[in-house]
């Protein structure tokens, strides 16, 4: 099974189970204009559809359970979540890797994913994610609205010192060229030490621009026009700046 034929099903299997569940990790971080490769396809769920969801995956033989010892700097945040695998593969496959939604920051999970209707009535998309999925499948893949999953990354980095949580937050800022506006319009109810840290990272940004880019925005936002286009991408906050 390719990439979208293993989040079809799991998600299938999932939702007949009514467990809701969305897209977490490197194919969130794609959707919104981060330049991930995906190495293991990342699911959020509620915390206590965890052991549920993993016998619902693993009944009717789709899935077996693979146990993981070795992680790396790049890989902890992983430990101690189930970690999947398609039985029917039988050559190198992505893992299916389940998270609970409050790890995440994304409790109740049901309201802090980007609906289907939000998707169906827009057409843009991050180059990333088209990289990725066509246009047509992208409503197969439920996504965590930008400022849940923002604040839920910094969170993780100041309770947990977790490196990759800020990572993935400061590429967010460089792939949505999120700004001061933003955060005001967004996130402004957020824990005060996760203010101050969006606003160090935002101060950074424009440091972080890559001198051998010709990008004039950020080192993942090439020019006005792009970072334009982004801002229509649905979830992304934007949309309450633009209405006011």
């Amino acid at each position: 099974m390719d990439i979208l034929q293993i989040i079809k099903t799991t998600l299938a299997a999932l939702k007949n189970a009514d467990i809701p569940a969305c897209l977490v990790g490197e194919i969130a971080l794609n959707y919104y204009n981060v330049p991930r490769v995906v190495h293991d396809i990342e699911i959020c769920i509620p915390e206590n559809s965890l052991s549920p969801a993993v016998s619902v995956l693993c009944s009717k033989n789709m899935f077996k359970l693979e146990i993981k010892e070795d992680y790396d700097l790049f890989t902890e945040y992983k430990r101690g979540f189930p970690r999947l695998l398609a039985t029917s593969v039988t050559t190198l496959s992505y893992a299916v890797i389940l998270f609970s939604d409050t790890y995440f920051g994304l409790n109740p999970l049901d309201r802090n994913i980007v609906c289907q209707d939000e998707t169906r009535s827009f057409t843009t998309y991050s180059r990333q994610i088209l990289d990725l999925v066509s246009k047509d499948d992208i409503k197969y893949i439920p996504v965590p609205r930008l400022p849940p999953f923002f604040i839920g990354l910094c969170r993780r980095f100041l309770e947990s010192n977790d490196g990759m949580a800020r990572i993935a937050a400061e590429q967010l800022l460089d792939g949505m060229d999120l700004d001061e506006e933003w955060v005001k319009a967004n996130i402004i109810s957020a824990q005060p030490q996760v203010l101050e840290l969006a606003m160090t990272l935002i101060c950074e940004k424009s440091s972080c621009n890559d001198e051998f880019l010709d990008h004039d925005v950020t080192c993942f936002v090439a020019d006005k026009e792009e970072a334009e286009r982004l801002r229509r991408i649905p979830g992304s906050g934007f949309q309450i700046i633009a209405s006011r």
